[in-house]
């Protein structure tokens, strides 16, 4: 286990010690996500991957939210430990970031992805009559650049239904199959 997830685990127990004073009123959404948190980093215990730190980070963004709602008393005493929280998560995110070509290429799908959902969006506003224009990027070539990205994402720990509809099925890609790749993508990139 790495030092940034035992300090993450020293956090979570102070942060326990101090939801449990919470107001009554707040107590349950404080408590769903401190426990979300704590499955997230039972979940990294596990092994650590880029996958379970975005998970992790997910859970700590989601208990950050609840927190900003709480009454000051009680924001005072839980903020410090979610802050701190953030700082470690961080460190542990530098250290199992995705490999710089993988980033990489992910970006270059998207920018391609991106290029051919404009392409589909002005088919459907163009003057009828008008000559209907190739789509860039063609689904399969699409496809043949997904294929080792997605192996990489899954040796990374990421699951990726989206892509994995494009590369089981490129020739049903469409506006909204795009968006759904690109957000998916988007996830996992930050």
């Amino acid at each position: 286990m790495s030092d940034a997830l035992t300090l993450i685990e020293a956090a979570l127990f102070q942060l326990k010690a101090a939801a449990a004073d919470v107001d009554p009123m707040n107590a349950s959404q404080v408590q769903l996500t401190v426990n979300m948190l704590a499955n997230a980093i039972d979940s990294a215990r596990s092994g650590v991957s880029p996958a379970t730190v975005n998970d992790v980070e997910f859970a700590l963004n989601d208990l950050a939210g609840i927190v900003r709602e709480l009454s000051a008393a009680d924001a005072d005493r839980i903020e410090p430990i979610v802050k701190l929280l953030q700082e470690d998560v961080e460190r542990l995110k530098e250290s199992t970031s995705l490999p710089v070509t993988v980033t990489t290429a992910i970006r270059a799908l998207q920018s391609k992805l991106k290029a051919r959902r404009a392409a589909i969006e002005k088919q459907t506003y163009r003057p009828e009559g008008a000559p209907v224009e190739e789509l860039p990027h063609p689904p399969q070539d699409l496809r043949r650049e997904a294929v080792p990205l997605r192996q990489q994402l899954a040796s990374a720990g990421f699951s990726t239904p989206a892509l994995d509809g494009l590369i089981a099925d490129p020739e049903s890609l469409r506006f909204h199959s795009i968006t759904e790749i690109l957000n998916e993508l988007d996830v996992i990139v930050g």
